[in-house]
């Protein structure tokens, strides 16, 4: 049925209410539209993914100018905004993240539920029009660039679905009623899926969407792209496919407890290790303030990573604007400071570089390097402490949002498999997942080798929460710890005598957050009948900031 699977995720992220404003948040309003299959070639379609993946306006409200409507990058801002490290050290006002980070107005009707519905729901749009595309072509006619094409589509929609799952996956916590819904995730589309399934398309459990779509997607591009060498960091690789499949195994490992899950995890995370061939960043990588965290060319260590070319910035729209605190252009940066809980800072070994990363109330321990002429004043009368200066402006430019702004994000760095694999091993064997730690830090963090997990971690509990400590530094800013502390049903802190959180922000869990859950967007509930009842419950508020 022509174009059938357009209208289908037409029909999923389309938005029915009317506009509304209240004092809380603009009321979702509205609708995504994906090109139809008549409108675009193969070639556009496979290349407007990652383009789509950066680009402002995925949820539909870029328009509207709501300075949190960019894509990837915004949606990890937004993930990271909900773990606590990281923390706003200056104006709350200019914060566009604010919701996530209070945890305020989450709920169904509200605008900020988009940003990831629409958004992974209109790539998976894309890819499933290149499936589909390909699959009714006479075989004789299929090029081996169509079936690296192919390949391409099967591990986007894999990226898309696992992301997906992770997000709206309802796990059981301490402040909200799961009766009925635990272990729901998402509902499936396919190049299959045609318009009246989308209209009554229940949400499925998590272990089917692995089941049904991400592990079989994987597999098939793992296949098809075997003899494809990709040119640069910013295409599909083998390495990347083995490194999604290590997320997807740790986080099927723990939600069983299998040690057979665990181990495929190990395996994968090592796979991707060996055949990416990357390694982990060096302290002037790390530190470098010109490519620091913006230029997947620089270093040796991005298994993925997208580029925002200068012609697509939106000096407002972009991350840089709102977590570079060097930029001069947006008052998002350097107002906000966006920088790290101290708790947090104060657990970094003062021997480990990543600690550079962020303004010590000290200025003179340590001389940052920046990209900007006036640093030294600028870091000492015009940043709070425990700011960022990880995230640097592109090429340095730190006063034009064209050139500064077109930063290459982060997706995968090959970090997160040593992680993963030591993760894994210790579930096997304490001992091995100890000596992995060991060594990765030693050889690639601490300044000495100083370093031994053994004496912190005496239990597998222990181990991963040193594991996690570590991680949360490593990826800090990255969009990856909050899966995490979510599927390892961890608590956090930002309330404590000391803090450096904002009073609205100081929001302590006992055990995973009920806002790890996510909840699906108004539109998709008006639209598709089987989610009535069964949405997410709404976790806005439920939590109270900490007072002293």
């Amino acid at each position: 049925m022509k174009d059938m699977v357009n209208r289908t995720l037409k029909y999923l992220a389309i938005s029915a209410a009317a506009a509304l404003l209240s004092a809380a948040c603009i009321q979702e309003t509205h609708s995504v539209t994906v090109a139809t299959e008549d409108q675009v070639t193969l070639q556009t379609l496979i290349k407007g993914i990652p383009s789509a993946m950066m680009e402002p306006g995925s949820a539909g409200y870029a328009s509207s100018g709501q300075a949190w409507d960019f894509g990837l990058p915004a949606i990890h801002l937004a993930t990271e905004s909900m773990t606590g490290d990281l923390v706003v050290t200056g104006n709350i006002g200019y914060d566009w993240f604010q919701q996530w980070g209070t945890n305020d107005a989450l709920g169904q009707e509200y605008a900020v539920c988009v940003l990831t519905w629409n958004t992974y729901y209109r790539w998976i749009a894309m890819c499933n029009d290149i499936i589909r595309k390909i699959s009714r072509m006479d075989s004789a006619d299929i090029t081996a660039t169509d079936i690296q094409y192919l390949g391409f589509a099967y591990a986007y929609r894999a990226y898309s679905y696992l992301d997906l799952v992770r997000l709206y996956e309802f796990k059981e916590n301490n402040y909200t009623d799961g009766d009925g819904i635990v272990g729901l995730s998402v509902p499936i589309v396919t190049e299959e899926s045609t318009e009246e399934q989308a209209k009554n398309n229940p949400r499925a459990m998590a272990d089917d969407v692995f089941d049904k779509v991400i592990f079989p997607d994987l597999d098939k591009a793992e296949e098809l792209l075997a003899n494809y060498v990709p040119s640069n960091k910013y295409a599909v690789s083998t390495a990347l496919i083995y490194g999604l499949k290590a997320r997807a195994y740790i986080d099927r490992a723990t939600a069983h407890e299998d040690p057979e899950l665990y181990a495929k995890a190990a395996e994968y995370a090592r796979k991707a290790i060996n055949s990416s061939s990357c390694t982990p960043l060096t302290q002037a990588e790390w530190e470098d303030p010109v490519n620091g965290f913006n230029n997947a060319s620089s270093n040796n260590s991005w298994i993925w990573g997208l580029p925002l070319a200068s012609e697509n910035v939106a000096s407002l729209f972009c991350f840089t604007a709102h977590m570079s605190t060097e930029q001069s252009w947006s008052a998002y940066g350097f107002s906000v400071g966006r920088g790290i809980n101290k708790n947090l800072y104060n657990s970094i070994d003062r021997n480990d570089f990543r600690k550079h990363s962020w303004l010590d109330p000290d200025r003179s321990s340590y001389e940052y390097k920046s990209c900007r002429t006036d640093s030294k004043s600028y870091f000492a009368s015009s940043l709070a402490d425990y700011v960022n200066i990880k995230f640097r402006p592109a090429g340095g430019e730190y006063k034009i949002s064209a050139t500064g702004g077109a930063a290459d994000h982060p997706m995968m760095r090959v970090e997160e498999m040593y992680f993963i694999e030591a993760e894994a091993r210790a579930h096997e064997n304490l001992n091995e997942g100890i000596s992995l730690l060991n060594s990765f830090m030693n050889n690639y963090r601490i300044t000495g080798g100083s370093y031994d997990c053994g004496k912190k971690a005496t239990s597998l509990k222990g181990f991963i929460n040193e594991l996690m400590l570590q991680k949360r530094i490593e990826f800090w800013g990255e969009g990856i710890v909050m899966f995490d502390l979510k599927r390892l049903d961890m608590s956090t802190k930002r309330g404590y005598v000391g803090t450096n959180s904002p009073t609205s922000y100081r929001l302590n869990t006992d055990g995973r957050a009920p806002y790890w859950n996510f909840v699906i967007s108004r539109g998709e509930v008006q639209n598709n009948k089987a989610i009535i009842g069964k949405n997410n419950p709404d976790p806005s508020g439920i939590i109270k900031p900490w007072t002293e």
